[in-house]
């Protein structure tokens, strides 16, 4: 007789069965989150609330593609001055409608609404808008042009020498860029636009730019948005300073003078 460990033999023509595996459970308990996660989790939402409350000027930044370095100088440059407040969508939604609910004049449900990607929070508290942009503006760096990717910016190699020898003309080649050799060196014939605003970055293109010693892009913090007494709007306001709002007040102020000429009527315009 075999010997089937687990089983029983029979003899021919009988059922050969064996031992079955105690049936898996179709689901686990889901585990519950431990007091100090909960405390933690509490711990930011308290925190998003206050800023929100009690300093409600904050830039909206991205950080995609910012290094962990980029950011972390950027911490110690606004220390005492802004507070930095990363976190996941997630959490900050949730911590932004629990505190609309607690203060609903604070704006937070606007807030809300614009938290999108991958960005977080500088609220601003002992300094201006302008003092955070200013740190953020100073850490930036610059980087190589990698295949795939998708260009930031329009690049045009400009005609003359290229400083790469004759035997890398076959770099230009793929690219189909005009060339000529002058005085031992590769010289292009004409500009050449090698990067466009939204197109990828093929890899011809990459080794070129990388042989040419070329880093195209530059990664830093982005504004995005900006948050001020309960109200969020574009970052391009910051960049209309109080010449431009007379110029344009004045320019209102004188086209009410014409107006008011025009039809016969006085007025302290003119």
């Amino acid at each position: 007789q075999a010997d089937f460990t687990g089983a029983r033999s029979v003899c021919a023509g009988q059922v050969l069965t064996r031992h079955q595996p105690p049936p898996t459970p179709l689901s686990q308990p889901e585990e519950m989150p431990s007091a100090e996660k909960l405390a933690k989790k509490q711990a930011y939402f308290d925190k998003l609330v206050d800023l929100c409350v009690n300093h409600p000027q904050a830039l909206l930044v991205g950080i995609d593609h910012v290094a962990s370095k980029q950011m972390q100088s950027i911490r110690i440059e606004l220390r005492g001055k802004a507070t930095v407040l990363m976190g996941k969508n997630t959490m900050i939604r949730k911590g932004l409608a629990m505190g609309h609910e607690q203060h609903p004049e604070a704006g937070m449900d606007k807030l809300r609404a614009a938290v999108n990607g991958n960005m977080g929070f500088i609220f601003a508290t002992n300094c201006s808008l302008d003092d955070i942009r200013e740190v953020i503006s100073k850490h930036r760096m610059t980087a190589a042009a990698k295949t795939g990717q998708v260009s930031m910016v329009d690049l045009a190699l400009p005609s003359g020498p290229s400083g790469m020898d004759p035997s890398q003309t076959s770099f230009f080649q793929a690219l189909n860029i005009g060339t000529k050799i002058v005085k031992g060196q590769i010289e292009l014939i004409s500009e050449f636009k090698i990067l466009t605003v939204g197109e990828k970055v093929s890899p011809s293109t990459s080794v070129l730019l990388t042989k040419l010693g070329i880093k195209p892009f530059e990664y830093g913090m982005e504004v995005q948005q900006v948050y001020q007494d309960g109200s969020v709007f574009a970052a391009a306001v910051l960049d209309i300073s109080d010449s431009v709002l007379i110029q344009k007040f004045l320019g209102g102020v004188a086209n009410m003078a014409a107006f008011s000429r025009e039809i016969g009527i006085p007025t302290e315009c003119g």
